[in-house]
């Protein structure tokens, strides 16, 4: 079964961006593939230590 994913807009000053950039680059990766992986990353962690969230509903707009 495929996942189907959300498109979103992020905001992020550019020294942010130009850092993001490179790491991507680096890793032969998209930067949204890049993005998508260390918030995976984060939540894991945190899911880890607090135990697992509960995702709020989708609604779409």
């Amino acid at each position: 079964m495929a996942i189907s994913k959300i498109q979103t807009g992020l905001r992020i000053d550019e020294i942010t961006y130009g850092k993001l950039k490179t790491l991507s680059e680096s890793e032969n990766r998209s930067l949204n593939n890049l993005v998508e992986y260390i918030v995976k990353s984060y939540i894991s962690d945190y899911e880890d230590k607090n135990g697992v969230i509960s995702p709020a509903p989708y609604q779409d707009n």
